[in-house]
């Protein structure tokens, strides 16, 4: 007999009226690295799109955003590599360790190849993840705590940070990513298709 799924006082379903449950797991699952990106994505943008000058803290709210925006980047890297590695056959591995982008999107570009892109929208996605790196450059610590584990201070050397200029830079990422997912979807498909005629 199969176990009920768990849950507790706080990860919890709620019967009834407009409860928002949120299916996670093998229920509704399970999901791939892609789809925890997308979820990056789109919370980046959920919290850009709900900042005001007034009401919230701007200035404590953009950890928050830019974490969840070098997370969507870093989980889509490492979805790009799995899977193009997979359809093509090459055996590229991400690099798990120390959360690293610039070593996995050297991988991931690589990859790229087999899908069809445009060389704007590589460079664009190149542009991006060098200027994350810049910031944070290997683990993915600057937003997430004030201080290293050393004890040094995160950004100490950057005053300021638009938001607006953000919330661009995450959905022309986030419009790529998708794009670039249907290929690499398409790319499986038809490596799955000629596996099983060649089988």
């Amino acid at each position: 007999m199969k176990q009920p799924f768990k849950q507790n006082d706080v990860f919890r379903h709620i019967d009834g009226g407009d409860q928002l449950n949120a299916c996670v797991g093998n229920n509704g699952g399970p999901y791939d690295l892609y789809d925890y990106a997308k979820g990056y994505f789109e919370a980046t943008k959920t919290l850009l799109d709900n900042v005001q000058d007034e009401g919230n803290h701007i200035d404590l709210i953009v950890y928050p955003i830019c974490f969840n925006f070098r997370h969507a980047m870093e989980a889509y890297l490492k979805y790009v590599i799995k899977d193009l590695s997979e359809a093509a056959g090459t055996g590229h591995r991400f690099k798990s360790s120390g959360h690293t982008l610039a070593k996995n999107w050297v991988a991931a570009k690589s990859l790229l190849k087999h899908i069809k892109t445009s060389e704007e929208d590589v460079a664009y996605f190149e542009k991006v993840v060098t200027c994350i790196d810049e910031v944070d450059q290997t683990n993915g610590q600057t937003f997430r705590y004030p201080e290293s584990i050393k004890g040094n201070r995160h950004l100490e050397e950057w005053s300021t940070i638009n938001l607006p200029t953000l919330k661009t830079h995450n959905e022309r990422i986030a419009d790529i990513a998708h794009t670039w997912h249907g290929r690499i979807e398409s790319a499986k498909e038809s490596a799955r298709i000629a596996a099983e005629d060649n089988a």
